[in-house]
């Protein structure tokens, strides 16, 4: 029995694949004082649902992956670790120096955002390693004893340690380790060549101190769900969804905070991947939009797009994740009317708590949740299973309150133009992801899920001109879904700093079989077995004079003509030209070692008949621009080869689809609606 389960911001959702390959899935209520609290919840809901208590639920166990938003959390909401930074005598101020850039290049006076280790917290020792690896100036160890007794005075909880060239010669940070643990004393200590071992000082940095500062948060929580499933009777290791797509044990999890910044958004890309590869589809962008945000990522050739750095809450993480698109649209989304009288949706979120203001949890300001309700394309009396009534009245007031009278106009045009503008939102998302890479999203398969995606899949693919759109049966948790579908992974890189021909096919095959060995080593200390192991190689590279490489994917070919080909290739890919006659860069070797475990497949429905009448439940008032009747029908009951004509709604305990009037759609093998967007 394989569970994964997803703490968002709003719901927390599980699902559950038994020992036949049938799926099943439940929601609970996100907890953001104790989120443990609600993956506990959760999977009390799914005993119920089995008929079992919880404790025989979890010795079935065999798989259990976890993705969460704590390590999200910390650094969006600043209340991380108190961090203490040693570093190189004359490079304090890196943190705020960064690489001399800002967000906005023609805005002299923006400030400088807020460095997450205070000044008098970061302590310069003597010590000195040249650019080419060799030790200029010895580490001073009486200056780092000094500088260890008064972090820990200050009760410093966690310690960075980034050394000038460290990448290059490292020993001088294992030295500032090897002290701590001499001392007695146990803070989390985070070593930038172990984060990042390439050039750039200052992606080294903010990475390690990234790590460092939500790594004591992340790993308490690890740690307390641990002993709550532990104590319920779970017998397996609990592994955590990584930002790369892959997963990895607690323990190494919690050493690592920094993978797991973006868990939740990379389950989501590797269900696209599942269902790209059961229906044949090569291209796909999906899109998740979710209680507080909407995520976009791209599915190339059966694989997500993978990026080299992820910027989040003015930090910078250079750590291999899945590209993901955020966007500040989502369920919870807080519709106002500014002072010129402009609507707008988001970003600000109601949250989990109070929530929209149809939750009837305190919460009053209009949401896109509440602007669906009143439109009547969420029904009051199935969310959640029926579990969560929603409050129609609530919903209206606040719509009118908020948006109506500011702007003049009946509760069910306000409703309609926050529905709208939020479809627009999304729209605009999805064609910068696919533009900005070069690629022409008319050339891809729309993919929609989480709880609110259904309802703006339709307008969206009109928008885009993308003629066909799958919304999974499990939309509201195809996160959770995507867990299932990952192995353990590891990745390491070393860097190089060479013209790509100035190499050598041996010297290549060397360093990658180094660092073949030490993931191999790596794995082997999760438990994988040898066998169910496999590798993929890469590189980063660029052109003279240029600060960021791109990735350039490699099988086993190693000779440095084929590189420089290949490269030129994923930059003409992705910028549509490319810089002939200049010599390629490598700046490092990357590799990916991954430990198979066990995973699920899609079950494949037989053909029905194409008639939807056993899933039909009756007619429904709603309001598009225009009061119109809908059919409604119930998702769970659509079999395969059923075809619904719009105008519909597809609903069932945990999302809803609107069928706009022209489109249709149908039941595909695995028990996904294939929508094709007809002109409106």
């Amino acid at each position: 029995m394989l569970i994964g389960v997803d703490v968002g911001g709003t719901f927390t959702d599980l699902v559950l694949a038994d020992a036949g390959g049938a799926l099943h899935f439940t929601k609970a209520p996100s907890t953001p004082d104790d989120p443990s609290r609600g993956v506990v919840n959760a999977l009390e809901l799914m005993a119920v649902q089995r008929g079992e208590d919880l404790q025989t639920l979890l010795r079935q166990v065999s798989v259990f992956i976890h993705g969460t938003t704590v390590a999200t959390n910390i650094l969006v909401q600043r209340n991380g670790a108190r961090l203490g930074l040693i570093t190189t005598r004359g490079f304090r101020d890196l943190i705020e120096l960064r690489e001399g850039s800002r967000p906005n290049r023609y805005t002299l006076r923006t400030p400088a955002p807020e460095a997450i280790v205070a000044r008098p917290l970061r302590l310069e020792v003597t010590e000195r390693v040249g650019a080419n690896g060799s030790v200029i100036t010895p580490l001073d160890e009486a200056e780092l004893a000094a500088a260890i007794a008064q972090f820990r005075a200050a009760d410093v909880g966690g310690v960075v340690v980034c050394f000038l060239h460290a990448h290059k010669r490292p020993e001088h940070e294992l030295a500032v380790r090897t002290a701590i643990e001499r001392s007695g004393w146990r803070p989390f200590v985070s070593l930038s060549h172990e984060m990042l071992s390439r050039e750039g000082e200052y992606d080294r940095l903010s990475t390690a101190l990234v790590n460092a500062y939500v790594g004591p948060g992340l790993q308490a929580y690890l740690r307390h769900l641990f002993g709550q499933l532990n104590a319920r009777g779970i017998q397996v290791p609990v592994f955590v969804m990584q930002s790369t797509g892959g997963v990895l044990p607690i323990e190494a999890a919690a050493r690592r905070a920094v993978g797991a910044v973006t868990s939740g958004p990379a389950g989501g890309a590797m269900s696209g991947v599942l269902f790209a590869k059961a229906l044949g589809i090569a291209n796909l962008v999906t899109y998740d939009t979710g209680g507080t945000s909407t995520d976009v990522c791209l599915i190339q050739d059966g694989a997500p797009v993978e990026k080299s750095r992820t910027d989040l809450a003015d930090l910078r993480i250079a750590a291999p994740a899945i590209e993901v698109n955020p966007i500040g649209i989502g369920g919870g989304s807080v519709a106002v009317v500014d002072s010129s009288g402009i609507l707008a949706v988001g970003p600000r979120s109601a949250g989990a708590v109070p929530g929209p203001a149809c939750f009837q949890k305190g919460g009053t300001q209009a949401t896109l949740t509440d602007a669906n309700l009143v439109l009547g394309l969420i029904s009051p009396t199935t969310f959640l299973g029926g579990r969560m009534p929603l409050d129609v009245n609530g919903a209206r007031a606040a719509i009118e309150n908020d948006i109506a009278i500011p702007l003049g106009m009946s509760i069910e045009d306000a409703a309609w133009s926050v529905h709208v503008l939020a479809t627009s939102g999304i729209t605009e998302g999805i064609r910068l992801a696919t533009v900005r890479r070069g690629q022409d999203p008319r050339d891809f398969v729309l993919m929609s899920f989480g709880g609110a995606g259904g309802l703006h899949a339709n307008g969206v693919a009109r928008e885009l001109q993308i003629p066909k759109v799958v919304i999974p049966r499990m939309a509201s948790v195809l996160s959770a879904l995507g867990f299932l579908a990952a192995d353990i992974r590891q990745d390491l890189q070393r860097t190089l700093d060479r013209p790509i021909l100035a190499t050598s096919h041996a010297e290549l095959a060397t360093i990658f079989a180094e660092l073949e060995a030490e993931g191999r080593i790596l794995l082997k200390e999760t438990g994988v077995v040898a066998d169910h192991i496999h590798v993929q190689r890469s590189m980063e590279c660029r052109y003279a004079r240029q600060n960021h490489g791109i990735p350039v994917p490699l099988g086993d070919n190693l000779y440095p003509v084929d590189i420089e080909r290949r490269f030129t290739e994923a930059y003409r890919s992705l910028y549509q030209h490319a810089h002939e006659g200049e010599p390629g860069i490598i700046d490092a070797c990357r590799i990916s070692v991954f430990g198979a475990l066990p995973k699920i497949d899609l079950p494949v429905q037989e053909n029905g008949q194409p008639d939807p009448e056993p899933a039909f439940r009756g007619r429904r008032d709603i309001y598009i621009g225009r009061p119109i009747e809908a059919d409604i029908y119930w998702f769970d009951d659509l079999r395969r080869g059923m075809r619904v004509s719009g105008p519909a709604i597809i609903e069932s305990a945990s999302t809803t689809v609107l069928v706009e009037p022209g489109s249709i759609a149908m039941m595909d093998r695995v028990g996904s609606l294939l929508l094709v967007a007809g002109e409106s």
